[in-house]
């Protein structure tokens, strides 16, 4: 056994590992910015799609601070990760928009949703989604995202066939779990949005 040419392999590969690991975190640096910067954009463009009256969307972070305890008392396992407040060009507050991350079949799906101050369901988008292709990957497609705008209900729910009220989601055929978890999203929009409202 040659103890310098093992030596100097180590050394080799050692070397490679820090170029290697190196070179993974500058690109990490360059492109982290720009996918971050993206997303934003694409949450903001999903806020204008529920609140297309809106001229203006504020941060309120003082209402996020609130929305673990209020989601738990509500006994709904979500996580609201933002809460914009939507006004029009008067002032006069129109509703909340909020991303809500939830557990779906395949991992975590984010949503944005809207809620109007009169209590109105206007509508979410996927933001983010892991979930089967062809199957729960269809939550995003108008048929399906659709079912929950514009109806003013305390809850929605999840039914296998077809929705004979407006607090009944037609689920996705194959895909009940991502129909589940984003209907809970939903849930959890209607219960932080009528919190929100009342408090403002």
């Amino acid at each position: 056994m040659d103890i310098k040419k093992i030596l100097k392999d180590t050394a080799v590969l050692l070397v490679i590992t820090l170029v290697s690991g190196l070179l993974l975190g500058l690109a990490y640096e360059v492109t982290d910015p720009v996918i971050t910067a993206r997303k934003e954009e694409e949450k903001a463009a999903s806020y204008r799609g529920v609140f297309a009256e809106a001229s203006e969307f504020s941060s309120r972070e003082d209402l996020l601070e609130q929305a673990a305890s209020v989601l738990e008392q509500a006994g709904i396992n979500a996580e609201i990760t933002d809460v914009m407040e939507a006004k029009d060009a008067s002032g006069s507050v129109l509703g909340y928009a909020m991303s809500i991350a939830v557990s779906g079949s395949q991992g975590q799906i984010v949503i944005a949703y809207g809620y109007g101050v009169d209590g109105t369901s206007l509508g979410m988008d996927i933001l983010t989604s892991a979930e089967t292709s062809g199957l729960g990957s269809r939550a995003s497609e108008p048929e399906f995202r659709n079912q929950y705008a514009g109806k003013n209900v305390e809850r929605f729910t999840v039914v296998k066939s077809a929705a004979s009220g407006d607090d009944q989601i037609s689920a996705i055929s194959g895909a009940t779990v991502t129909s589940n978890a984003v209907t809970t999203a939903v849930n959890a929009g209607i219960v932080f949005g009528r919190y929100c409202a009342e408090g403002r």
